[in-house]
């Protein structure tokens, strides 16, 4: 493969800004769950290396399509293990919580839960802590709001180094192998980015090109013989300057063939290797006729910008699933994930602008 097949094939796996309207494709994005260790680990990383923020988080937030949230107790859970992180990692802890508070919690929404949602059955296992059970039937209740919301939230994918998540069915990566998991997910959503971006241009084309030829039909229809003697006389000259021989035709096309085929084929390794990472990703999957908290939750999370009740009413009637304006707004009021901004707008999470305990 040539450098410039290279220069295609990552951008089209990869993306530096997000995805002009992440929902135009029509499968269900991915979004990522992060627990406790991962972010500790990530920022100590940056801080080892001296970057300013970490390229796996922020890249899947760049995306568009697999936004990246937090459990609500995470923020607590940083401030008690991020100095034990930062020793055993060799990096000064004031330098790890700086890229931290600074440049990867801003990105990461925070997702309350309640009771409810972890009464499910395949929840409720994370609250065996039995020392007597076997291992692998031993569950974690520390990590149960991490598994909510990633059920609240699905289908999605918890980005984690401990596995009780292994255990229960609800990952499958162990803590040597978790950065392979992330980077599948960023490979698979920076493929998905751009395709939802393709959708959308051949949306807008197709959307023109209706409304141009409405436009000549009717103007033909209006006007017959000025248009006939157009199309007669482009004929003509088409005809004396040779566009018509078919032996040009035939060698414009081979010609376009030759110049194209590269870029198809860079297109379709591309999709091979999109098909390989997002096969190779264990998934929450969604379980269940859903409730109307994730109804609204889960489009939330996906479509990148806070949205009215009647806005959210309107997208969800697209997806097949019949909720009122009021129905969706007494829900979003009631449970802690959904925050109300200013217009009667509701989005998914609270924005973790900083964690004023940890050292700077």
């Amino acid at each position: 493969m040539s450098v410039l097949d290279d220069d295609l094939q990552r951008r089209l796996t990869f993306r530096l800004a997000p995805a002009l309207q992440p929902m135009a494709l029509p499968m269900p994005a991915l979004v990522a769950v992060v627990d406790t260790n991962v972010l500790a680990s990530r920022a100590c990383h940056a801080a080892r290396n001296g970057l300013v923020g970490d390229d796996v988080l922020s890249g899947l937030a760049t995306t568009g399509r697999s936004n990246t949230f937090i459990g609500a107790h995470v923020p607590g859970e940083l401030i008690k293990h991020l100095g034990t992180v930062a020793a055993s990692s060799n990096v000064e802890l004031r330098a790890a919580a700086r890229v931290l508070v600074g440049n990867i919690l801003p990105q990461l929404p925070v997702v309350d839960v309640t009771p409810g949602d972890c009464l499910n059955p395949r929840l409720r296992q994370f609250l065996r802590d039995d020392l007597e059970l076997p291992r692998a039937m031993r569950g974690d209740p520390d990590d149960i709001e991490t598994a909510a919301v990633a059920d609240l939230l699905a289908p999605a994918v918890i980005l984690s180094t401990d596995s009780v998540f292994t255990r229960l069915g609800m990952s499958s990566s162990t803590a040597a192998e978790w950065i392979g998991v992330a980077r599948n997910l960023l490979q698979a959503a920076g493929f998905e980015a751009n395709l939802a971006d393709a959708a959308l241009v051949v949306e807008l084309v197709g959307r023109l090109l209706f409304a141009a030829s409405g436009a000549v039909m009717r103007f033909a229809a209006r006007y017959p013989l000025p248009v006939l003697a157009l199309v007669a006389g482009g004929l003509y000259l088409a005809k004396q300057y040779g566009y018509l021989d078919a032996v040009r035709v035939k060698a414009g096309v081979r010609r376009l063939g030759e110049t194209v085929r590269p870029i198809l084929d860079t297109i379709g390794e591309s999709a091979a290797a999109w098909e390989g990472a997002r096969k190779a990703l264990f998934v929450v999957e969604p379980e269940g006729s859903p409730t109307v908290e994730q109804l609204a939750a889960r489009h939330l999370a996906r479509c990148g910008r806070p949205l009215t009740p009647s806005d959210l009413r309107d997208r969800l009637k697209i997806t097949g699933h019949k909720v009122s304006a009021a129905g969706l707004k007494r829900a979003m009021t009631a449970h802690p994930a959904f925050h109300r901004q200013p217009g009667d707008q509701y989005r998914i999470g609270r924005l973790a602008y900083g964690t004023p305990e940890l050292p700077r």
